[in-house]
């Protein structure tokens, strides 16, 4: 861990870890890089409230993407897969997001990151959970798909995507469409077609 003797981060990895939180909020945004970073470092966030925050964002945009999903379909099995792809593709053009999380969760250190991390995770795969359900109720999937299980199968496959990413880079677009590809195996499975 990047810590000093009061179990504060070093300077230097915080202002890596704040050009990697602005990238991952304000990837599909046109933001002078200059002016955010400052306004960051400005902004006099000690290591713990930076996270937090980061955290807090990173879930928001999850929500986001959920939320964006589910306002142009009605269709629960649509909405999910619009949010798998939104998700993979953001997964393809930012590996190094899913790479700093999982680092987060695995090293000893603070807690409470790790709590919200999981927590973020836990409420994405609770939405997952709901959309399955609603397309079980609707008949457009067969009746005796576990809507929990099923949203484990796609949070494994959004982390076998981040999992295989940040072992080789080189071949992003081929990742992206065997992402896709597992997805309308996935629906196969559930007792729908695309």
């Amino acid at each position: 861990m990047h810590t000093d003797g009061n179990n504060t981060f070093e300077p230097a990895y915080l202002r890596a870890w704040l050009e990697t939180t602005r990238d991952y909020l304000f990837s599909d945004r046109q933001w002078d890089a200059d002016a955010t970073a400052c306004a960051l470092c400005q902004s006099g966030l000690d290591s713990h409230g930076a996270r937090d925050r980061f955290v807090s964002r990173a879930r928001g945009h999850l929500l986001r993407l959920m939320k964006s999903a589910a306002q142009r379909n009605r269709d629960p099995l649509l909405e999910l897969e619009r949010a798998f792809k939104i998700q993979a593709a953001f997964i393809t053009r930012h590996p190094e997001i899913p790479r700093r999380l999982l680092r987060w969760l695995l090293q000893g250190g603070d807690s409470r990151i790790q709590r919200r991390v999981r927590k973020v995770v836990s409420h994405y795969e609770s939405r997952i959970v709901r959309l399955i359900a609603r397309a079980r109720l609707q008949g457009t999937i067969r009746a005796d798909i576990d809507p929990h299980a099923a949203a484990s199968v796609v949070i494994g496959m959004i982390q076998s995507l981040a999992f295989r990413l940040s072992l080789n880079l080189c071949q992003r677009e081929r990742v992206l469409h065997e992402a896709y590809a597992r997805f309308a195996l996935f629906r196969m499975a559930m007792g729908t077609v695309s």
